[in-house]
């Protein structure tokens, strides 16, 4: 039989630091006018003591909610179910353990992409992929909630956000192509306006100019599906000088890519290379298909420090309001030529 442990509370506190428990509630809230050596000393004896706040109460305390929300921006592309995406998954339920780790909840906004303060009350927000002048973050600081955003917002650097350098990760997947044999490079992007695309299609024209590579870039009018990802590709390998490699930035599109190969008779990789962004948990291929070389950008990372970035916000001053995750080149069998 298990042995039955007392609760620590805001009273065993005080008894051990011997202050009352006000001045325990307000060196633990951040509340009042205490000496820094004062608070310091309660916030130590509670650590070593095993206090942990009930979350219910310290929100009465404090007037919070104990609610975070996570909104994916979909503005200004073609709309798409997040849950469908092992990225956007990953995200969220990282962040989701972050927040509960810290005591608050995560709440998801509804699939029209929209997280108003009139439709609930959350202390702070996630905004995933946010656009230019996102609605999002523009209705929660009008409402004073504090925000985060996984991806920085186009042409505004002052926010906290948490991001890739999607530069670095461009070239780093454009340069294995290469050493791979590739001498024609397609890039199929998204028409969304987010820093992700972005900064991936800026990285790629660069790489493109300084290699001496015409750019061939197209965008899907049909979504990121791999029926739009199947259509695309058909017309470039329909081209007079069709790509010999194809850079997607949705694995969607991707497995679209590797069924438009399979359908016009082209072997993957011998005549064709395909690499995407994916996540590690993608390196099984679907049914039928090879398996992709990816660009991992760990969405897990990103959510666990876009999470508790957040929960420092609300809390404290960030010491790091701008965070970046590093990215890996994952070589597998859709690139497996005898690289340099």
């Amino acid at each position: 039989m298990g042995t039955n442990r007392t609760r620590i509370g805001i009273k065993e506190v005080a008894a051990a630091a011997g202050v009352s428990v006000t001045t325990v509630s307000h060196a633990l809230n951040n509340k009042g006018r205490l000496p820094d050596a004062t608070r310091q000393r309660v916030r130590s004896i509670a650590d070593d003591l095993g206090y942990r706040p009930n979350a219910t109460a310290r929100n009465l305390v404090v007037g919070r909610t104990g609610l975070l929300g996570l909104v994916v921006s979909q503005r200004g592309g073609p709309p798409f179910a997040v849950t469908d995406y092992d990225y956007f998954a990953q995200l969220m339920i990282a962040a989701s353990t972050c927040a509960i780790s810290d005591g608050y909840a995560l709440v998801l906004a509804p699939a029209d992409g929209v997280l108003a303060p009139q439709r609930i009350a959350v202390d702070g927000a996630i905004v995933v992929d946010p656009v230019r002048d996102d609605p999002n973050v523009s209705a929660l600081g009008a409402a004073g909630i504090p925000v985060v955003t996984a991806g920085r917002i186009p042409g505004d650097d002052r926010a906290c956000w948490v991001d890739n350098n999607h530069i670095a990760g461009t070239r780093s997947i454009l340069d294995h192509l290469a050493r791979c044999g590739a001498r024609r490079i397609a890039l199929m992007t998204s028409p969304l306006e987010i820093s992700y695309t972005l900064d991936v299609e800026r990285a790629y024209r660069e790489w493109c100019e300084r290699e001496r590579m015409e750019p061939l870039v197209r965008t899907p009018e049909i979504g990121l599906s791999e029926r739009a990802g199947y259509a695309t590709a058909v017309e470039l390998l329909d081209l007079p000088e069709p790509p010999d490699a194809v850079f997607a930035t949705y694995d969607r599109l991707a497995y679209g890519v590797l069924l438009a190969a399979e359908s016009r008779g082209i072997e993957v990789p011998r005549q064709l290379m395909v690499a995407t962004t994916a996540t590690d948990s993608q390196a099984s291929p679907q049914a039928g298909t090879i398996a992709l070389t990816t660009l991992d950008l760990h969405p897990q990372e990103i959510g666990r420090a876009a999470a508790g970035l957040l929960v420092e916000l609300l809390e404290r001053e960030p010491d790091t309001p701008q965070i970046i995750v590093p990215h890996r080149v994952i070589a597998r069998a859709s690139t497996n030529r005898r690289c340099d």
